[in-house]
């Protein structure tokens, strides 16, 4: 069975930060500004998973997720960041990453939680798709692959 994407609910390019902290902050800060979330907390619960965790896989992405307490976010929320210049994130190994994925769940989902994040690693293993979201150069060009992934998914389905 195909699970469709998790489409992002916020999409950011050409993000400009020092530390994983600011582009964590900078992502949750949007979604704060568009949806009934507590950005300060959410944003503090996803760099204690990238500081226990990692959230490196490799070609420079980097994939944050966390399992939060509905206050913080009543519902799934993603968010879509491209950084002007790599930072190091931690994985295996620390590695710069510029394409960075954020996600947010509810704690009492835990089974969307890991299907949702199989789906966006997934894509995201994608070189040919990347190298799509590299070369767009707008949120609205972002979103719009992202779209277009995910009705081909549906599709496929």
């Amino acid at each position: 069975m195909t699970v469709p994407f998790p489409l992002p609910d916020i999409t950011l390019t050409a993000v400009r930060a020092a530390q994983v902290r600011d582009v964590l902050r900078q992502m949750t800060g949007m979604l704060e500004k568009t949806h009934a979330v507590d950005s300060a907390a959410m944003a503090q619960l996803l760099m204690d998973a990238e500081t226990t965790g990692g959230s490196a896989i490799g070609d420079g992405i980097a994939v944050i997720s966390a399992r939060v307490p509905v206050d913080v976010a009543p519902r799934r929320l993603c968010a879509f960041a491209r950084l002007e210049r790599p930072l190091a994130f931690r994985g295996v190994e620390t590695h710069p990453c510029d394409i960075v994925y954020m996600m947010v769940t509810p704690e009492h989902e835990a089974q969307a939680h890991l299907r949702d994040l199989s789906a966006i690693i997934r894509a995201l293993r994608d070189r040919d798709f990347v190298a799509r979201l590299r070369e767009a150069d707008t949120p609205e060009r972002v979103a719009n692959l992202f779209r277009a992934r995910d009705m081909a998914l549906t599709r496929a389905a």
